[in-house]
C-alpha cells in the first residue's frame, strides 16, 4: 500500500516599494490559530505571503487561488496577476509548489488579513541571505527577536528564486 501523497502550495507577492525597492511581502505568523483554536506554532518566523495544503480535487492552481482568498482577501485574489511558478520541491511524500507575482504597491491596500493571519513583514533581495533557518527555534516558542527573520530553508530558496525573476 502506497503513502498518500500530500501536497502544499505557496505563493510570494513581491512590490516595489519607494525608497526601498523591490521587497518580497512575507507573512509573520501570529500566536492564535482561530481555526484550529489552539497557539500558533512558530510564532513571529515569517512564511510566504499565501500558503496551504491541497483540497480533494484541487489542482495546484486552484488551490492557490483559493489560498489567496481566505488568508489575503477576495479583492486582491480576483484582481491578481498570472502566477510564474518558481519552485517545484519533492520530498518523499511531500511536493510543495510556489509560485510568485510582481504587484504596484497601491495593491497592498486591498489585502485584508484575518486574526490568527499575523501580519506582514517586508523583506528586500539583501536581507534573503539573513534568514535563518525556522527549525533551529523551539516551535513552542517560536522566534523570540523580532529582528531575526526565520523560515523553513525552501521557502527561502524560493523567495531568492522570486526575487531573481523580476530583478
Amino acid at each position: 500500500m502506497s503513502e498518500k501523497s500530500e501536497k502544499s502550495v505557496g505563493l510570494i507577492v513581491l512590490t516595489e516599494i519607494p525608497g526601498m525597492g523591490l521587497c518580497a511581502i512575507l507573512r509573520e505568523r501570529g500566536y492564535f490559530n482561530l481555526e484550529k483554536m489552539q497557539p500558533e506554532s512558530w510564532t513571529g518566523a515569517c512564511q510566504v505571503t499565501a500558503h496551504g495544503r491541497l483540497e480533494e480535487g484541487e489542482d495546484f492552481y486552484t488551490a492557490i487561488y483559493r489560498e489567496m482568498k481566505e488568508e489575503l482577501g477576495e479583492k486582491f485574489a480576483y484582481s491578481s496577476p498570472m502566477r510564474l511558478e518558481v519552485s517545484r520541491l519533492q520530498i518523499k511524500n511531500k511536493e510543495i509548489v510556489t509560485f510568485t507575482f510582481k504587484v504596484d504597491p497601491d495593491r497592498l491596500k486591498e489585502i485584508r488579513l484575518s486574526f490568527e493571519s499575523g501580519s506582514i513583514r517586508l523583506l528586500r533581495r539583501h536581507e534573503v541571505n539573513n534568514i535563518v533557518d525556522i527549525t533551529s527555534f523551539d516551535k513552542i516558542e517560536g522566534v523570540p527577536d523580532r529582528k531575526t527573520i526565520a523560515m523553513f530553508l525552501d521557502e527561502k530558496e524560493a523567495v531568492a528564486k522570486a526575487f531573481a525573476l523580476f530583478s
